[in-house]
């Protein structure tokens, strides 16, 4: 092992090994070798016994290449050194330990799939329609209570139980756990929680473990969350030789529990530490660092850094204002084909980001048309997505009611009470008469009383079948495809639950209609028949990525799932207002440090070139125009660091630059001359109380400003509006 072949700051970081140590950790700085090369130096330099090491990171691939990593440095002394992720190490102390707060050893673990089987048992039990109550939100709730509070006992509820439900959520909330325990079983989140109680009430147990493990590491401590910072700190509190490597700016999981000030208040924790920042980045050019770097500086809560590329000059960034979202897919796949043609570079080195996944749907289409292989990462292609496929087949068994694989689908989707029994009894009718299962259904052959679910059922393929009758001549099939949504209780189904996978289905489904619209457009008159023949086309036949066994693609992901990798070229697609910042995170300035690290790990990706792509319009439900602000986050790179084009269908043409008076987002923080107000800020309004402000628009008397006060959005005349700057 030569740690010469380390930077200056890498090797500080390797040979610093007692006490507290921060590693700020850059992107692209080689942080997994220096976590490598410093347990390497522990075990065969300062002669620590690997067994005494205690390393725990987020995944088990990670777990997996840093025990490998070690081994190929040291030999096979370095298979002795734990390395878990904080829910296995947890595991392990539990099994062996927790007999002393009354947990077996043989506890079983439930996964998500468990928890909503003992969550909708306790709603049938409270007398509760678990369809109406969706157990995937109570688990949910439950899940951000117990990261928020550390423990899943003695919470004050009036505190931490959400306000939107009818019935008791306490008693419903203590019900779980109680079933929990009698089965000897404990959730993902009780993992941890449960080891801290464990330091707290078997103190002979922890120092047991703190004599064991000497010497404690945590990979990506920005994304710790309050259980797993105090598993660490219980652990290192004896000998306090503790290291978290980590980047506070690539601090981006916060709706999973992870917890900034973990990292931000390492040293308050520790007040003798040791910080040592790994500030060259090997991954990126120069101006790729600095386009990244402009932004992030924006934020308050962050650690100052001074990262630089040991790659040198680059490209410069580019930011492509397209005239509208399909001008903006056209645009990046032409740009993947000429650089492909004039660079040499290959389809794999190509990534396309986007915030949202309902935004994948016009990339597919574009580079399915010119036949390039691509791969959907984190997530399905957006014709295999669960929601498209059950409203396709709805709508193919109104065309075609033979269908029974569709019959199948659909019958209980969303739920109608419609269980396996009632569907066997469908099948032996239809054997039985010699009828198709529809024609058992429609004519209520069923000996018994016929379900209420499935007179529901029947009743809205029954006004589909009448409705489609009517397409295109009476009404267009986008119109017909938004009622047959709206009769089949689907979209009520998912704006009830509210959760964020839900308001993830709705935004794939009101792309799906903007995606028959599409059809429309290029096929005046299109009908249901013709328009399934033609979407049944787009499979995963269709893209030669899958059928070759090729790793030759373009990839597409959210920008979430972009962490961690790396990809020459970089497009940064959406990047709007309202879309990137998320509007959900818009209204608070935690939301929006966190969507701007999330803008920077995506920038960070790209090694060679990095483009910024807007719409000047985007369409969104049933298509929509809307004009769209360009993302803040592009105003906060200088004018001399960003070169300027737009594109519409027509191509390519250069473009001036743009005029950043237009935006509220501009480097002042969105003061517009006509108003005495910033969008962000505070004000208090006597009837409304504290709200932030969320846009200014107009001009003299006309200046309107939009403020939120909690979850109610209103709009008011500034002239004729008393308000008062927030001190």
């Amino acid at each position: 092992m030569d740690i010469n072949k380390l930077n200056e700051n890498q090797r500080k970081a390797v040979l610093q090994t007692d006490g507290p140590l921060l590693i700020l950790a850059g992107a692209g700085s080689g942080k997994t070798r220096v976590i490598t090369y410093r347990i390497a130096h522990l075990i065969n330099n300062i002669g620590v016994p690997p067994y005494n090491i205690f390393a725990v990171t987020f995944t088990n691939k990670a777990a997996h290449e840093m025990k490998q990593r070690i081994s190929d440095l040291i030999g096979p002394a370095g298979n002795s050194v734990f390395i878990k992720t904080f829910h296995s190490a947890s595991v392990y102390i539990l099994r062996n330990f927790g007999e002393k707060i009354g947990i077996p050893g043989s506890f079983t673990i439930y996964d998500q799939s468990d928890q909503h089987t003992v969550i909708k048992e306790i709603l049938l039990n409270m007398r509760l329609d678990p369809k109406k109550i969706k157990p995937q939100m109570i688990s949910s709730k439950i899940s951000e209570i117990k990261n928020k509070t550390g423990t899943s006992s003695n919470i004050d509820m009036t505190i931490h139980a959400p306000d939107f439900y009818t019935f008791d959520f306490a008693d419903l909330f203590n019900k779980y756990h109680e079933t929990l325990k009698k089965s000897d079983a404990l959730d993902f989140d009780d993992l941890l929680i449960k080891t801290v109680e464990l330091f707290r009430e078997a103190p002979s147990v922890l120092r047991t473990l703190q004599r064991k493990w000497n010497y404690v590491m945590v990979d990506e401590y920005q994304d710790t969350n309050y259980s797993q910072y105090l598993i660490s700190k219980y652990l290192a509190s004896a000998h306090r030789n503790i290291c978290v490597v980590g980047d506070d700016d690539q601090s981006i999981y916060s709706w999973r529990g992870a917890d900034i000030s973990n990292i931000l208040n390492f040293e308050k924790d520790y007040p003798d530490t040791t910080v040592i920042t790994l500030e060259e980045n090997y991954r990126s050019t120069e101006p790729i660092i600095k386009t990244a770097g402009f932004i992030i500086r924006n934020n308050i809560h962050r650690k100052e850094k001074n990262i630089r590329s040991t790659r040198g000059d680059g490209e410069q960034a580019i930011w492509c204002r397209a005239g509208n979202e399909y001008s903006e897919a056209e645009y990046v796949i032409n740009s993947i084909i000429s650089l492909k043609h004039r660079e040499n570079y290959k389809n794999s080195d190509f990534a396309i980001f986007y915030r949202t996944n309902a935004q994948s749907r016009i990339f597919e289409d574009f580079l399915r048309k010119e036949n390039i292989p691509y791969k959907v990462v984190g997530g399905l292609k957006f014709y295999d997505r669960k929601e498209i496929k059950d409203i396709l087949a709805y709508l193919k068994f109104i065309s075609n009611r033979r269908d029974s694989v569709s019959l199948f689908r659909i019958i209980n989707t969303p739920s109608r009470g419609i269980g396996k029994a009632t569907i066997e009894r469908i099948r032996n009718a239809a054997l039985i008469n010699s009828k198709s299962l529809w024609e058992i259904i429609k004519d209520d052959h069923l000996k018994e009383k016929t379900s209420k679910g499935l007179k529901e059922f029947k009743n809205i393929i029954i006004r589909g079948i009448e409705l489609e009758k009517d397409v295109p001549e009476k009404i267009k099939l986008s119109d017909f495809v938004n009622e047959i949504i709206d009769i089949t209780g689907y979209r009520k189904n998912l704006e009830e639950d509210n959760s964020m996978e839900s308001n993830t289905r709705l935004e794939n489904i009101n792309e799906f209609i903007n995606s028959v619209i599409d059809f429309q457009i290029s096929t005046p008159h299109i009908s249901l028949d013709r328009f399934l023949q033609e979407i049944s086309l787009f499979t995963t036949e269709d893209n030669p990525a899958e059928e070759l066994d090729s790793t030759d693609y373009v990839t597409l992901m959210t920008v979430h799932n972009a962490k961690g990798l790396e990809f020459p070229v970089v497009f940064m697609t959406g990047m709007e207002e309202n879309i990137f910042p998320h509007k959900f995170s818009i209204d608070t300035e935690e939301g929006i440090e966190e969507e701007r690290r999330l803008c920077y790990v995506g920038i960070t990706r790209a090694m060679d070139r990095i483009i910024l792509t807007t719409a000047e319009i985007r369409r969104s439900y049933m298509m929509t125009a809307d004009y769209r602000e360009p993302s803040r986050f592009i105003f906060e790179i200088p004018e001399d660091h960003l070169i300027q084009s737009s594109y519409n269908s027509d191509g390519f043409r250069s473009a001036p630059q743009y005029d950043r008076s237009r935006s509220y987002h501009n480097n002042n923080y969105n003061r517009t001359a006509c108003s005495k107000f910033n969008t962000r800020e505070k004000v208090v309004h006597p009837k409304y109380g504290t709200g932030t402000i969320l846009t200014i628009e107009g001009s003299g008397d006309n200046t309107k400003l939009t403020i939120l006060f909690g979850s109610s959005k209103k709009t008011f005349l500034e002239k004729y509006t008393p308000l008062e700057k927030l001190n």
